[in-house]
C-alpha cells in the first residue's frame, strides 16, 4: 500500500456526535450530551449481524456479543449510516454500505498511524488492525481508499 507515497487524506466532511477515537465507553457516555435523540442499546442480534440503525426510531443496536474493538467500530459505522440518513433497518443498498464503510474507514484511520504500522507489519491488515485497535473490516477498507487513491481525493458521490 505504501501509506507514505499517498497525500494527507482530506478530512471527512461527516461530523460525528462523537470522537471516533475515543473507547466505545466514553463514545456511548459523550453521546447522552450530544445526540440526545439517539438511543444506542445492545441487544443480541440475528446472524452476523454487529449493528443497525433505525431512522424511524433513531436508535443504533449493537450486538452484545462482540469485543469492545469491534463494538467502538460498529458504532462509529452506525453513526455514519445516521449521519446520510439511510433508511434501512440494517439491510442497505451495496452502494449505501460500500459509502458507510469507507467513511467509516476514513474516520477511525490516521495516515500516519495507518503508515507506522504498515511500515512495521509489511502490510498485515490482521497485525495493523490489532496495533491500532481497529477491526481487520476497518483496515481493509482504508487499504482500499489508499490503493483506490480516493484517500486523497475523497469519495464519490453514492446515492
Amino acid at each position: 500500500m505504501q501509506a507514505k507515497s499517498h497525500r494527507m487524506m482530506e478530512v471527512s466532511a461527516i461530523r460525528l456526535p462523537v470522537d471516533p477515537f475515543q473507547s466505545y465507553g466514553r463514545m456511548r457516555m459523550a453521546l447522552y450530551e450530544t445526540a440526545p435523540g439517539l438511543t444506542v442499546m445492545s441487544d443480541l442480534l440475528p446472524d452476523k449481524m454487529d449493528g443497525v440503525y433505525c431512522l424511524e426510531t433513531d436508535t443504533i443496536l449493537i450486538d452484545r456479543r462482540i469485543d469492545l474493538t469491534k463494538k467502538r467500530c460498529t458504532l462509529v459505522h452506525e453513526l455514519v449510516h445516521r449521519w446520510y440518513g439511510d433508511d434501512g433497518d440494517g439491510h442497505y443498498t451495496a452502494k449505501q454500505e460500500m459509502r458507510c464503510r469507507l467513511e467509516t474507514a476514513r474516520l477511525m484511520v490516521r495516515v500516519d498511524d495507518y503508515a507506522d504500522a504498515e511500515r512495521m507489519y509489511d502490510g498485515d491488515a490482521f497485525l495493523i488492525a490489532a496495533e491500532l485497535d481497529r477491526t481487520v473490516q476497518v483496515i481493509r477498507d482504508f487499504q482500499r481508499l489508499l490503493r483506490d487513491g480516493v484517500a486523497c481525493r475523497g469519495l464519490p458521490d453514492l446515492p
